[in-house]
């Protein structure tokens, strides 16, 4: 499956998703894998590399239970957009995109914020994060309660992570 999101107009520091309802026990899955390649749009020239990511939310609800890991992005140089030989793959598709997020990550996150919640350093009801061990650039954030055996909301958003408005496709 494909998915194109254009963000036009992005405040600072705001996030524009979609999302889908679903009934999906994730619990048998050891990973989540999805190519993201990422461009400004012509009429935002100044978007730079990191400061947009790309991000997917798992959980119960998309407001108060969920697990969500987060990636900055690296921008396709402009030029490389319609070409596809093996020698521009990595300018379109760069490695760091990738979305590639070991599911027992979210459990262990949950289990870090569950031993800070007894030390009174963190809480159900404020998200929670850390970054990833083997990306330390991608964040894991635990809200709420959430379970991998009963998913019922994922979203798949873009994030301005810059302190301008931006556009990004």
């Amino acid at each position: 499956q494909a998915l194109n999101i254009t963000v036009k107009n992005l405040p600072s520091g705001e996030s524009r998703a979609i999302y889908k309802t679903s009934g999906m026990d994730l619990r048998q899955y050891k990973h989540i894998q999805m190519f993201v390649h990422a461009n400004a749009l012509t009429d935002d020239i100044n978007l730079k590399d990191n400061e947009a990511s790309v991000f997917i939310r798992l959980g119960s609800d998309y407001r108060n239970n969920y697990y969500e890991y987060e990636i900055p992005l690296i921008l396709t140089p402009k030029g490389h957009y319609d070409t596809y030989t093996e020698a521009d793959c990595r300018a379109v598709w760069p490695a760091s995109n990738m979305l590639d997020i070991d599911l027992s990550k979210f459990t262990a996150i949950k289990k870090n914020r569950n031993r800070e919640k007894s030390a009174g350093n963190a809480s159900f009801t404020a998200p929670y994060f850390e970054y990833d061990d083997d990306a330390p650039n991608n964040k894991i954030t635990v809200m709420g309660n959430p379970t991998l055996g009963e998913v019922r909301t994922m979203m798949i958003g873009v994030r301005n992570n810059s302190r301008g408005v931006r556009s990004a496709e």
